[in-house]
């Protein structure tokens, strides 16, 4: 994170989803130290912390990493873009009912609510039910970020080959992609990190 620290940074779709990435990740490598220490292990073992421990991995890791590269290479594959405003507006929502859902299951699992019960005690109704509202909010995130890519796909606006301004070799094809990457071997005349700051107004950045 301190990378971006007076950096130049563009604050399109795929940047959001890949800083709620590191985010979720880290409170899933975090919680995962609790479960590697035997000792406070033996209190939170087989309880709902062991939940919630693996979505914010599983789900926050690689479910927003996923995201965050759909958002990104779509235009590549494609040749279209998404409705930017609102792929951020999902990654927002998609966040808040994200935590939503599972925070209390580490809250949950603190209290001592085992896991793979259908039933629980009237003291974690409260959290439980957090939860459940959790689950609506992550799910209408869900189905505002899918709809805005599907839509993008087949009725987005057409972009240019290279709509981020990247400087490495797969931004050089054409959009969508062609069978063939490229006719013949491409004379590479500069390095991947001799970025420009005007590269996106050089009539490829389109982007958002």
């Amino acid at each position: 994170m301190t990378t971006l620290y007076k950096g130049s940074i563009y604050t399109d779709p795929p940047f959001w989803y890949a800083l709620a990435f590191i985010f979720l990740f880290s409170v899933g490598g975090l919680t995962g130290l609790v479960l590697g220490a035997a000792g406070p292990d033996i209190y939170v073992h087989d309880t709902y912390f062991v939940v919630g421990h693996f979505h914010y991995v599983i789900f926050g890791g690689l479910g927003f990493g996923f995201f965050a590269a759909m958002h990104y290479w779509l235009p590549k594959i494609s040749g279209r873009m998404y409705n930017c405003r609102i792929a951020k507006w999902a990654c927002v929502v998609l966040f808040v009912g994200f935590n939503w859902l599972y925070f209390p299951m580490l809250l949950l699992g603190l209290q001592g609510m085992p896991r793979r019960y259908y039933d629980y005690l009237p003291e974690f109704a409260p959290l439980q039910f957090a939860s459940t509202l959790g689950s609506w909010v992550l799910l209408a995130g869900l189905v505002m970020m899918f709809v805005n890519v599907l839509y993008g796909t087949f009725k987005g606006k057409p972009v240019a080959d290279n709509p981020w301004g990247g400087e490495t070799l797969e931004w050089k094809i054409a959009s969508p992609l062609p069978h063939e990457n490229f006719e013949e071997e491409p004379v590479v005349t500069s390095g991947p990190y001799e970025f420009l700051d005007s590269a996106r107004n050089a009539g490829n950045g389109d982007a958002c």
